[in-house]
């Protein structure tokens, strides 16, 4: 799951990136492409990430994995089992639980139930890649 960052230009007002060279591009398998072509995350979610060196050190693919393939349109909870992410990410099952644990000990991810759970406010919006071609690289 390739993901490329670069500086981010952000509206100060909202957290948006608003310009191209600012887009965070997280790749993953599109399960439904009518409603899901693109995750725009915010500002203020991913630079508390990148600054979190215990995120950064692993848990930082959990939320990649989240954000590319869990989220549908205008919503930021998900179903999530550990056999589902491990299979995906090519990880144990003490690995993912340890990874889970730091997401919601660090406010990241909010536990609504043993495999329904949520991504705090302002991360992420899911939609429609044809309402943001402008993003195109040249």
């Amino acid at each position: 799951m390739p993901v490329r960052t670069r500086l981010p230009i952000v509206s100060p007002e909202t957290g948006e990136i608003l310009e191209l060279d600012a887009i965070v591009y997280l790749y993953g398998e599109i399960r439904r492409p009518r409603d899901r072509d693109f995750v725009k995350v915010f500002h203020a979610f991913l630079d508390s990430i990148f600054r979190d060196r215990e995120v950064m050190s692993g848990p930082f693919r959990l939320i990649a994995y989240i954000l590319s393939e869990k989220l549908d349109r205008d919503r930021l909870d998900f179903n999530l089992t550990a056999q589902e992410a491990m299979a995906k990410l090519d990880i144990t099952r003490p690995t993912f639980y340890r990874w889970l644990g730091i997401l919601l000990r660090k406010g990241y991810l909010k536990r609504h139930s043993a495999t329904y759970y949520s991504l705090r406010p302002y991360t992420a919006i899911v939609g429609k890649m044809a309402n943001i071609d402008y993003f195109e690289e040249g």
